[in-house]
């Protein structure tokens, strides 16, 4: 169903050309992968490792108008939803988290790591799972609210019981009128850079999920993938997809604040 072309769809690309509005976008986004690559090749290749070959991700906050904050969803006693290879989502989060605050850094925009390595922000073991799990989360809405202006953008993988199901998905919160546009912004680049094939659209977030609830700054949840279909596993295992969802994330991103 994916890999099948549309007649119709066809006949109407012959019959009216993009709009300028598309063409810019795609412009944009041109220049913004271009941009990626030469970090990729000046900075990924080693992803900032130190002297002693350590990798110091660590909370970095800048200038206003706006600090972007990068939310690596799950982490430590909670490893997220896991692939039929066993592939685990906090890792993936964790990776594409911190290329996106590579690329940010690159661009200009300052930015705050919720989670900046695999363990969970509040665990305690004589806790329960659950308790665990709301601890974590409160720490992550207080260290959001810490900073000023700030623009919440949280990694996280999709999984379903059928694994028909593909392409990645931004969802936002009601709270700010801003998170709307970004989502659709980050959506539009995640399907041009990523997976043309993705037809999904971002969409409001569920008023049950805690932090797209109680954050009133913009704020969104970007699914990269689902880990249930064998397919987009495998390309959530390769890094080199890692730094395309970072560029298409940050592209977005960019978008959205120049206002197109």
């Amino acid at each position: 169903m994916a890999g099948r072309s549309n007649p119709r769809h066809a006949r109407r690309r012959k019959q009216c050309g993009p709009s300028t509005a598309t063409v810019i976008g795609l412009l944009v986004c041109v220049v913004c992968f271009s941009a990626a690559f030469f970090l990729w090749k000046a900075a990924l290749s080693g992803f900032g490792r130190n002297e002693s070959g350590e990798e110091p991700f660590r909370p970095v906050v800048g200038d206003p108008p706006y600090r972007v904050c990068i939310d690596a969803g799950h982490g430590g006693f909670d490893g997220g939803a896991v692939g039929a290879d066993g592939t685990t989502e906090q890792d993936i989060n964790l990776s594409i988290a911190k290329r996106v605050q590579v690329l940010a850094n690159f661009f200009g925009v300052p930015t705050a790591m919720t989670r900046p390595d695999e363990n969970a922000l509040d665990y305690d073991p004589s806790r329960t799972v659950r308790e665990n799990k709301i601890a974590d989360i409160k720490a992550r809405e207080k260290l959001v609210n810490s900073i000023p202006s700030p623009v919440f953008l949280s990694i996280h993988l999709n999984k379903f019981s059928d694994a028909q199901y593909h392409g990645a998905q931004v969802f936002y919160s009601a709270g700010n009128v801003q998170g709307k546009p970004l989502a659709e912004q980050i959506q539009q680049c995640l399907i041009d850079g990523c997976d043309p094939l993705n037809h999904r659209k971002a969409k409001q977030a569920d008023s049950a999920i805690y932090l797209m609830k109680k954050l009133d700054c913009p704020a969104v949840i970007i699914e990269c993938g689902f880990l249930s279909n064998p397919a987009e596993e495998a390309r959530l295992r390769d890094e080199a997809y890692h730094k395309q969802l970072a560029a298409a994330v940050i592209c977005g991103y960019l978008r959205s604040q120049s206002g197109m």
